[in-house]
């Protein structure tokens, strides 16, 4: 199993509206829908497609669904809120009962569920993580910047 773990895109700083209602910027939706391209290019054969509820993510998760042309459907999961529970992630991809999954979520939390502390994940950039059936390995992490440039 294989999954591309999301940071959502660039959202309204914290403390400019509450939590809830933080949504993309300007600029945020304009280069996530490049990154979600690019993400498409990269990664076609997509099985699932899991959000956080909180309008960013779902606003990032809307240009990662056009990007694959309707082959993948928005799933709303409340385990990747930002308060969401970090060991949760292996029975969530679990659940999904798919081969190839994108997880779309928040930091601290996406970095801290592969324990991979030492990380950080700008917005827009994500991990490629193979799941086994006793452990999960980190493959590639790529920037916003580098998924921007495969969206072909």
């Amino acid at each position: 199993m294989f999954v591309v773990l999301l940071r959502h895109g660039i959202a309204h700083p914290r403390g400019t509206k509450p939590e809830e209602e933080r949504d993309l910027t300007e600029i945020g939706h304009k280069r996530m829908k490049e990154v979600a391209r690019g993400l498409a290019n990269l990664f076609p054969k997509a099985g699932a497609l899991l959000s956080s509820p909180l309008i960013r993510c779902v606003q990032t998760a809307e240009w990662v669904e056009k990007a694959y042309g309707g082959k993948l459907h928005i799933q709303l999961r409340d385990e990747l809120r930002p308060e969401g529970d970090r060991a949760a992630l292996r029975k969530l991809i679990d659940d999904t009962h798919k081969q190839r999954v994108i997880v779309i979520g928040h930091e601290p939390w996406l970095t801290e569920s592969i324990g991979r502390p030492e990380l950080e994940l700008k917005k827009g950039g994500c991990y490629g993580i193979r799941f086994t059936a006793d452990a999960m390995q980190l493959e590639w992490m790529i920037p916003p910047r580098a998924l921007r440039r495969l969206r072909g």
